[in-house]
């Protein structure tokens, strides 16, 4: 079962044009993201304090051929303070870096992206009043890319772990109601029974 999960939520900047040098928010703490299709989710301040950033790549839409950075060659600083993860990558000079540099200078691309894996029991789910679940992630075990991207799009694969886990909430729910019906036409039948017998005397 594939336990990658990949979310797209923060800005990124150019900020040295010399160097080729972008950096922002891989993820920020204690923000809700939009409606990530039947659930809302935010990070825990201490889902990263395990988690495994020691060979963490920086891509191109997830896209493992197109390589900005890694952490193992200082290409990509990671930096964990009170907001998230904050990241500082200095692209390489290929040709593929120095057009992603540009877009990202005049703001056609601008929003960054990451991909991770949860530990066991690393989140946790509550329903709201309006009808969605609130996942909120409290261990990520490891972080392996975070990714520059042009349309940061949530697909059925992105959230699979997530919907997994909220179906599985939801056949709970039906079969505590299925058991209380069950529970409430017993109790029904007995008290028939009772006032049955209370005619016979």
């Amino acid at each position: 079962m594939n336990k990658k999960e990949f979310r797209a939520v923060e800005t990124i900047k150019a900020t040295d044009d010399e160097k080729m040098i972008v950096e922002g928010y891989a993820l920020r703490f204690n923000t809700l993201s939009n409606d990530l299709g039947g659930f809302v989710e935010t990070i825990s301040p201490q889902a990263l304090r395990d988690a495994d950033l020691s060979d963490v790549r920086c891509l191109i839409d997830h896209d493992a051929s197109k390589v900005l950075g890694r952490t193992t060659s200082e290409t990509l600083e990671l930096k964990i303070d009170d907001e998230g993860l904050y990241f500082r990558n200095q692209l390489p000079n290929t040709s593929y870096a120095r057009d992603l540099y540009e877009n990202i200078r005049l703001g056609n691309i601008n929003q960054c992206s990451f991909g991770f894996i949860l530990d066991e029991d690393g989140d946790k789910f509550e329903k709201r009043e309006d009808g969605l679940f609130k996942r909120t992630l409290t261990k990520i075990r490891s972080l392996f890319d975070v990714s520059v991207v042009t349309y940061p799009a949530y697909n059925d694969t992105d959230v699979a772990p997530a919907l997994r886990s909220i179906e599985a909430i939801k056949e709970t729910e039906q079969e505590e109601i299925r058991k209380r019906e069950a529970e409430q036409r017993k109790q029904k039948e007995v008290l028939k029974l009772r006032l049955d017998l209370l005619k016979l005397k």
